[in-house]
């Protein structure tokens, strides 16, 4: 059974968003101890960052310090829990939270002293993605797809195909890549095969849930991948694109940038992207399709799965002063500032396209102008809502404490099966059993 994020409706949130921006809990962000909040993230527009927690210094006597972490962000930040390193405040995916909230790591959401007016805000279906054990793991970062299918609207045009072409499942989508292949169209589509983990992995965990499978069970997280269900098939339609040589050999080499490049130059008909990249692909800075990336729309079957980043705070014991601090700043930072505003997800939305989890921020003109101006036809802002309305979302691989080691595991083991020419059969039993020895390791069930 596929598991379902359904996000509220464009139109539902208008309805149901009726918050006051001068309307705020009693949260005093000024600084009080003196003491240095360390704040650490992945690589992502530093710039922005940095600016930012300028601006919450500089006007509420902060001292806040943010660094970025370079390399394997999670493995990395484990090792600083492990250490008696951990900073104050830091990003992450559900997985990660998990895995820190296990470890007795991070605090969840609802000591803040504006606890229940963010909870009241957040996106009911998106906040549930990131519940574990009945907490509230963190505040949001953004909010995504991940593994939606753009097009390339020029080569679509010289290759004689419109709207009306566009594909409604996975299947008919690779049968009109391997149509366009044997009619000599070269480069007819880009897998999100790169390295990272949120590369091959989630491409294999986002086509079986949109073929309505899922990896694991959602609750019990026991492993639920047949060679003959939706696994099975994604891998056998992998293994054609990979033997019939449709797929350039080099995307398995391929780390994010590199594949973000690879779309951006116009070779590529069809390509796996992130959503909120449709922005940057359009944008002639640095896009050779600025202005005709396009994308498939929602028919029936989700593409793709919610990509979700947070804001976590740590468990330390602190003074109150210097709790306080930290507090203030995440709160400022992950919710609203003093005058009451969104500050820091409404720049996130105009300057990258990156969605809030709030249902007052997605409810906003910003909201609105920033998908606008980031689409080949900006007419298009309600299919691209609905991508979002039916993304699915992994929840028995990512809300589980072993999430970090079994996307490591099924990289290479996704990597080995297209390399190697493995069987279908033997793959499936060995991410099935990789699942099962994790759950046996952690005491699951």
């Amino acid at each position: 059974m596929m598991r379902k994020v359904a996000l509220l409706s464009l139109a539902c949130i208008l309805l149901i968003a009726t918050f006051s921006p001068g309307v705020l809990a009693a949260v005093d962000f000024e600084a009080r101890s003196g003491q240095t909040v360390r704040f650490q993230g992945w690589q992502f527009a530093t710039d922005v960052v940095l600016d930012t927690v300028r601006r919450y210094n500089e006007t509420m006597g902060g001292n806040v310090e943010y660094n970025t972490i370079a390399g394997d962000y999670s493995a990395i930040m484990e090792q600083k829990f492990i250490a008696g390193d951990a900073p104050d405040i830091l990003y992450g995916h559900v997985y990660d939270a998990v895995r820190y909230f296990d470890g007795g790591w991070i605090e969840a959401i609802d000591s803040l002293p504006n606890a229940d007016e963010i909870l009241a805000d957040l996106i009911p279906s998106v906040a549930e993605a990131w519940t574990y054990k009945g907490k509230v793991l963190g505040l949001p970062y953004f909010t995504s797809v991940i593994g939606i299918l753009v097009t390339n609207l020029d080569r679509m045009e010289e290759c004689g195909l419109t709207e009306a072409d566009y594909p409604k499942t996975w299947d008919e989508f690779y049968e009109l890549i391997h149509a366009l292949h044997e009619q000599g169209v070269e480069n007819p589509h880009l897998p999100a095969w790169y390295s990272e983990q949120w590369g091959i992995g989630w491409s294999f965990l986002a086509e079986v849930l949109n073929r309505g499978g899922v990896t694991a069970d959602p609750e019990t997280h026991e492993p639920r991948l047949t060679a003959d269900g939706p696994g099975g098939d994604t891998l056998r339609a992998w293994k054609r694109l990979w033997n019939e040589g449709v797929v350039d050999k080099e995307v398995l080499s391929y780390r994010e940038t590199d594949h973000i490049e690879a779309w951006e130059s116009g070779r590529y008909l069809f390509a796996s992207h992130m959503a909120y990249n449709i922005r940057r692909s359009n944008d002639p800075k640095f896009s050779q399709v600025a202005g005709r990336t396009g994308f498939v729309p929602y028919q029936g079957q989700p593409w793709g799965i919610l990509d979700v980043g947070l804001y976590l705070i740590t468990k330390k014991d602190r003074d109150p002063d210097f709790q306080h601090d930290v507090e203030a700043f995440f709160s400022w930072y992950g919710f609203k500032n003093e005058e009451g505003r969104a500050y820091v997800a409404e720049r996130w939305l105009q300057d990258f396209m990156l969605f809030s989890g709030y249902q007052s921020v997605m409810s906003g003109e910003i909201a609105l102008e920033a998908i606008r101006s980031s689409l080949a036809n900006p007419d298009d802002v309600d299919k691209m809502i609905e991508l979002y309305e039916n993304a699915s979302y992994p929840k028995g691989v990512f809300n589980v404490t072993w999430s970090p080691e079994f996307q490591s595991f099924l990289r290479e083991e996704l990597q080995s099966f297209l390399l190697n020419d493995k069987p279908v059969e033997q793959t499936i039993e060995a991410i099935n059993s990789e699942i099962a020895c994790l759950n046996k390791v952690y005491g699951i069930n």
